[in-house]
């Protein structure tokens, strides 16, 4: 009963169709997809504004303050001898000691650029987000492929088991064998399947795309070629990595914050100048009843040495922790570059191997083992070995393209530009 029951399940189960889970469409180019990222991301327009908020708070900075302008009343008027003080008029500029106003456009002009960076560094890493799930997508649609393939082909075996099963040359243990087999292939098919959904998903996410966004078969791709060097990378992300131009620019930054503390210790100037409206007196003076006028010279006397002494200490720290923040970085790179490389180059010694040993042989083997299994010169677990090795050789092959090209996607991330 329980071999009768084992073999209806597997009839039903192979009768079940294995769709492959993207929608018929035209291939889905990864560029395309890397342009709508770029287009449609609201963590990178979140950047962008961001750093256009920092360009325009450039222009007011340096601005000078607001001048003040004052009205007064006298309640009760002031008598001179020309007349009573009715109201007087005032106005004044605050102007800051000469250099102040400079180098705070200057502090701010470098930390809009490191926000700029910040941006650019943004926008690396949604196209290295897009690159790596693009990459694991074009995988499970390799697999999917590779494993249909693979089930095609034991479909076949398995009716070459039942017809020598029928001939009495072939044990009916053969026929259950190749459909347990078989029955492995379609819950693979099944995981495979589920894998892209969620991989589909992931990129809606990254796209900014509607919830259950269908994807498209996505285009071929192969490895490409890496010829750069280990120094060669290194100076590209000295020069162009977001992240260490952005600690430069904080530098910068942070030695304008540590001289415009020192300027604190020197005064600001204010210039005003006040009208006095008085009313008609009561002499005979040619000046009687003529309204006065005052001009000021005002300044701020920075005499709390202990505030401008934390303020400015507290600027050289931060400068110190700028130049540590800029070296972390620079260290965190170079290991990056390094471990990215020579994963690189291994994975690209693999991939040749497989393309010019491994492959070629597996499949050699595959259809030997076939043909000496119909001709009965070995047994079915013979083959059925050859057959799972060729599978897994096929499906390893697209896995350690994937890799390698993946690893290239992240070695342009970490230097900072196209590669």
């Amino acid at each position: 009963m329980r071999k009768i029951f084992l073999l209806l399940t597997i009839a039903l189960l192979l009768t079940i169709p294995i769709k492959y889970g993207y929608t018929d469409e035209e291939p889905v180019t990864l560029a395309s997809l890397i342009v709508e990222a770029l287009s449609n991301s609201p963590a990178l327009q979140a950047a962008y504004n961001n750093w256009k908020a920092a360009e325009h708070r450039v222009k007011y900075v340096s601005g000078l303050p607001d001048p003040r302008a004052s009205y007064t009343h006298f309640g009760e008027n002031v008598e001179t001898r020309v007349g009573p003080q009715e109201r007087k008029y005032g106005v004044s500029q605050k102007i800051p000691f000469p250099g102040k106003l400079h180098l705070k456009a200057k502090s701010q002009a470098k930390h809009a650029e490191m926000v700029k960076a910040k941006y650019e560094a943004a926008k690396r890493e949604i196209i290295k987000d897009v690159y790596f799930v693009y990459y694991d997508i074009f995988w499970v649609d390799k697999a999917i492929t590779v494993t249909e393939e693979e089930k095609a082909i034991l479909e076949s075996l398995e009716k070459t088991a039942q017809r020598k099963y029928e001939s009495t040359f072939a044990s009916q243990q053969d026929v259950i064998k190749a459909q347990v087999e078989l029955l492995k292939l379609i819950d693979k098919l099944f995981q495979l399947r589920q894998n892209r959904r969620s991989l589909v998903s992931k990129l809606n996410s990254i796209l900014d795309r509607p919830k259950g966004t269908g994807l498209g078969q996505v285009e071929n791709v192969k490895p490409v070629k890496f010829g750069y060097q280990l120094e060669e990378l290194h100076k590209m992300a000295q020069e162009s990595r977001q992240e260490l131009v952005a600690a430069n620019l904080d530098m910068e930054r942070a030695r304008y914050e540590k001289s415009l503390a020192g300027l604190d210790y020197l005064p600001d100037f204010t210039l005003g100048f006040d009208y006095v409206q008085v009313g008609e007196g009561y002499t005979s003076s040619t000046d009687d009843g003529q309204d006065a006028w005052t001009g000021t010279v005002a300044v701020n006397v920075p005499i709390w040495f202990d505030k401008l002494g934390a303020q400015l200490k507290e600027k050289k720290a931060a400068l110190e922790a700028s130049k540590k923040d800029y070296q972390n970085i620079e260290n965190s790179v170079a290991y990056e570059i390094e471990d990215l490389y020579f994963k690189i180059t291994t994975y690209k010694d693999i991939v040749s191997l497989y393309e010019t040993a491994l492959i070629p042989q597996t499949e050699q083997a595959f259809e030997s083992a076939r043909t000496s299994y119909e001709t009965g010169s070995v047994d079915f677990l013979n083959w059925l070995d050859s057959e799972r090795v060729l599978l897994q050789t096929r499906l390893a092959y697209y896995k350690i393209v994937t890799d390698y090209l993946k690893s290239i996607a992240y070695m342009e991330r970490v230097v900072g530009r196209d590669l």
